[in-house]
């Protein structure tokens, strides 16, 4: 039976890095986690090239390309035992639809009610620019899709502000922000 590319995130979660691909690179985490995404689509009997897999995943498939040319010169590990470690981060991985998690942030981005009652009641005094951040926020941690992909970046590719603007806003959440905030996807936008 093939893999079933709709359980596949375009980065694997960090837990799963954590457990089974950390020090299988010399790659930055971010790349080892998208890489072993590619790198399960790449295990369908229809994904014949890195392109095609990052396209399976949401991703344009230049992205694919320039990840496996970057990943494959930082392999600490033999091919076997690559396949076993992403398989078993693949098992280990929320199963749930990723693509329709990915489809429901976008759909919230011309929302901001839900945002509002979430900065309400968890964060009082948020600003009102935090609304792209909190759905990106959403993108990276609920979808586990790409930082760069984010549909709150509109299109256009985040910048080095933007990135870092991020980071502090995905620093300053803490456990039950971050709660609420995954949960904040499944009500009502």
């Amino acid at each position: 039976m093939p893999i079933n590319l709709l359980v596949i995130p375009q980065v694997i979660p960090h837990e799963q890095y954590l457990e089974h691909l950390a020090g299988a690179s010399a790659s930055g985490e971010v790349t080892v986690r998208l890489f072993a995404s590619l790198s399960l689509a790449r295990l369908h009997p229809d994904i014949q090239s890195w392109a095609a897999a990052a396209e399976a995943l949401g991703m344009p498939g230049s992205m694919g390309i320039r990840c496996a040319r970057a990943r494959t010169a930082t392999m600490l590990v033999a091919v076997d035992e690559w396949r076993a470690r992403i398989w078993r981060a693949g098992e280990e991985s929320p199963r749930r639809d990723y693509r329709a998690s990915e489809a429901g942030i976008r759909h919230r981005l011309g929302t901001r009610r839900w945002f509002d009652e979430w900065a309400r009641r968890n964060r009082p005094g948020t600003p009102y620019g935090a609304y792209d951040l909190g759905l990106t926020w959403q993108w990276v941690h609920v979808a586990h899709a790409h930082l760069d992909l984010s549909p709150a970046w509109r299109g256009r590719k985040p910048t080095a502000r933007d990135r870092a603007r991020y980071r502090r806003f995905e620093k300053s959440l803490d456990a039950g922000q971050q709660l609420g905030l995954a949960r904040a996807l499944h009500e009502r936008a």
